[in-house]
């Protein structure tokens, strides 16, 4: 008898644990992103100065990074660690550029002075969902960005919408799950971006 009720006890610990670690209603703190592809960098700085400008927030929501659907009901919310959505992408772009030898800047809302390429965008959809139910948890995300280039040297202008989408299907769902889904869409973007475009000197190009 005592088999069957440490068999049963077990079994309901499996279904719990199933659920998610996270508690209903909590907040799952994200970081927006690490950079990937350290060994890509080049060994030359480019002569070009990139100054890259916090991001507008056009999200239709803008209260949350995305929703954690609990397998017995219940949400529970991923959010920012901190800082603006607008400014950490501002930085995890710079922090990218760096990596691939581009000399780039965060500059101050309002201004870039020096610079000879100023970037600015706008944050159109950029979220992470997550829904378990029984021995599994589904992930979605989706981030789509516009990025504006202003060319001083010439006057000249580029812009390009970057949009990528993701999934991801765990047994055990964890935070980092998320947070691995949500970096990989934005590196995503951030390489199209280098794929199809080019520094010309001191003016930055369409491909």
């Amino acid at each position: 008898m005592r088999r069957i009720e440490h068999a049963v006890i077990g079994l309901l610990w499996i279904v719990v644990l199933a659920a998610g670690c996270a508690g209903k209603g909590e907040r799952i703190d994200l970081k927006v992103p690490i950079a990937y592809g350290a060994n890509e960098k080049v060994a030359a700085m480019s002569a070009a100065t990139v100054a890259v400008l916090p991001f507008e927030d056009n999200r239709n929501d803008r209260s949350h990074l995305g929703t954690r659907y609990h397998l017995w009901g219940g949400e529970s919310h991923f959010d920012l660690s901190s800082g603006t959505l607008g400014k950490v992408t501002a930085q995890a772009f710079v922090d990218y550029l760096k990596e691939r030898g581009w000399n780039a800047v965060v500059a101050k809302e309002g201004g870039a002075a020096g610079a000879d390429v100023t970037i600015t965008g706008q944050l159109v959809e950029i979220g992470v969902d997550a829904k378990s139910s029984i021995g599994q948890t589904a992930l979605t995300a989706k981030n789509r960005l516009v990025v504006y280039v202003k060319n001083h040297a010439d006057g000249s202008q580029v812009r390009e919408a970057l949009t990528s989408a993701g999934t991801s299907q765990v047994f055990w769902f964890d935070p980092e799950d998320a947070q691995e889904l949500l970096n990989e869409l934005y590196n995503k973007n951030f390489e199209k971006f280098m794929t199809d475009t080019s520094l010309d000197g001191k003016v930055l190009k369409l491909r």
